[in-house]
């Protein structure tokens, strides 16, 4: 009797050989976009070129006109006899010439030393107004706050004396324009060799240009 071989089979499953590895803890990444660096707010505004360079060509200007009237020396006591020459002719309109006939004639004297010294004043407000805008970022950037903050007192001062200068001048060109009879501010083949605007004109209209840049800067400024 043939019997078949018993075969010892052992009870325990095999299992496979695992190995043991470190748990990893992988970091999740952050989908965010990274948030911009961080800038030191140093409060400096760059400043307008244009109108600074604006502001110092136009109160230059009335610095000249106001300098030669007073280098002069006798230009309130000339200025009524000048007027009554002015007046005498047709060439002024109705309610100006009646303004200078009643008011400035009889009082030349007085005006003629406010139109000197108002001119040379405002000219050198403006330029000092225009040289001042163009320090202001390099005086913000200094390490000497005291200094900075002095410094930016006196320049609001500025700014606004600057900007009366600037109304103040624009209505005396507005009356150089009166005085000139109205010139024609467009094209006039008489006067090839020279220019059409008139320079009370011109004066007054950047004047305007000065007022109304000053006051939008201001706004956006706060």
């Amino acid at each position: 009797m043939i019997t078949q071989p018993t075969l010892h089979v052992e009870d325990q499953p095999a299992t496979p050989d695992i190995q043991h590895r470190p748990h990893v803890h992988l970091s999740r990444r952050s989908h965010r976009r990274p948030g911009p660096k961080e800038t030191r707010n140093t409060g400096a505004q760059s400043p307008n070129i244009a109108l600074a360079g604006l502001q110092i060509l136009i109160g230059y200007e009335w610095l000249l006109a106001g300098g030669d009237k007073l280098l002069l020396g006798g230009f309130p006591a000339q200025l009524g006899k000048l007027l009554l020459t002015i007046v005498g002719g047709d060439q002024l309109p109705g309610f100006f010439a009646f303004l200078l006939r009643e008011l400035v004639v009889p009082n030349a004297v007085l005006f003629g030393y406010l139109i000197e010294w108002g001119e040379t004043l405002a000219g050198l407000g403006l330029v000092t107004a225009g040289l001042l805008a163009l320090l202001r970022p390099l005086i913000q950037r200094s390490r000497d706050a005291r200094s900075a903050v002095m410094f930016m007192s006196g320049f609001r001062l500025v700014e606004r004396l600057a900007q009366l200068a600037a109304i103040s001048v624009g209505l005396l060109g507005l009356s150089y324009f009166l005085l000139d009879g109205l010139p024609r501010p467009w094209f006039v083949p008489s006067i090839a060799f020279g220019g059409s605007i008139d320079m009370g004109l011109f004066l007054a209209a950047a004047s305007v240009i000065l007022v109304v840049s000053q006051f939008v800067q201001r706004r956006q400024s706060r």
